[in-house]
């Protein structure tokens, strides 16, 4: 995506940054990126920064209608411009200065890890659903780093605890440093990496890139998505053994979990 747009997480929600440049470059700019890495944004709340450039009522709706289109809702517009901030109030948006920035979240410490004594559960395969996982909209965003192309693909680290209701989406790898509980919710366009315990849901390779993987600690996900394929733990697979980290990939067209010990990583 052009350097003068960036999209990033707060805990409000996504920070939409225009810069420098024509407004109207710029609006086809995003348009053209939301149709292709859209659906990682689907449900966000979003925080226009327009910095010190005037808008009228017409170029800010339209800012407004093209994150509709994408299920996206404009609900504040940062602006150090006294007339776009009037056209703001107009249309019932909440506006803030450009010069106060979002603060970070503290970070959360992760917990011990218990050793717990239990058997390893298998997985077994799902039909796929027939659209891809889309978050509710009042699932708070994660921080997460901007999304860009395959051609240089940089991954997202997360230094916290994944909650239930919670959600974190984008284009490349994901790492999180923490637990993945039960009801929160990974997408990655590349692989998933998790220090801690997973057990929430999580896709990686979305929308259907059967080559990427998911890692974890403590690999015990409500279900485990790989590209178009499902697979989620047999309840009745009795108890788990010794904890140890494994390695969900797909084999023969099949999501198989594997010791990480035991996997060879040469060509």
């Amino acid at each position: 995506m052009d350097s003068a747009i960036s999209i990033k997480g707060t805990r409000e929600g996504l920070t939409i940054t225009l810069g420098g440049g024509d407004t109207q470059k710029l609006y086809e700019d995003l348009s053209r990126h939301l149709k292709l890495q859209g659906a990682f944004f689907r449900g966000g709340v979003v925080a226009l920064d327009v910095g010190k450039r005037t808008l009228d009522s017409e170029r800010l709706c339209s800012f407004r209608d093209l994150l509709a289109q994408h299920t996206m809702t404009l609900r504040t517009v940062v602006t150090a411009d006294p007339t776009t901030q009037s056209v703001a109030d107009e249309l019932g948006l909440r506006t803030i200065g450009s010069e106060t920035p979002d603060e970070p979240e503290p970070q959360a410490q992760p917990e011990p890890q218990p050793q717990l004594e239990r058997q390893p559960r298998p997985l077994a395969p799902q039909r796929p659903r027939a659209s891809a996982p889309a978050p509710l909209a009042s699932n708070p965003v994660l921080p997460r780093a901007e999304p860009i192309g395959q051609d240089d693909l940089r991954g997202l680290i997360v230094k916290r605890r994944i909650r239930a209701g919670q959600t974190v989406r984008h284009s490349g790898n994901i790492v999180v440093i923490g637990d993945v509980n039960v009801g929160a919710e990974i997408i990655a366009g590349g692989d998933v990496i998790v220090w801690g315990r997973l057990r929430g849901t999580v896709h990686a390779g979305y929308p259907e890139d059967a080559s990427a993987m998911v890692c974890a600690l403590d690999l015990a996900p409500l279900q485990l998505r790989l590209g178009t394929l499902i697979g989620r733990p047999e309840e009745a697979a009795g108890e788990r053994g010794a904890i140890y980290p494994e390695v969900g990939r797909v084999r023969d067209g099949a999501i198989v979990v594997e010791r990480w010990s035991g996997i060879h990583w040469g060509n």
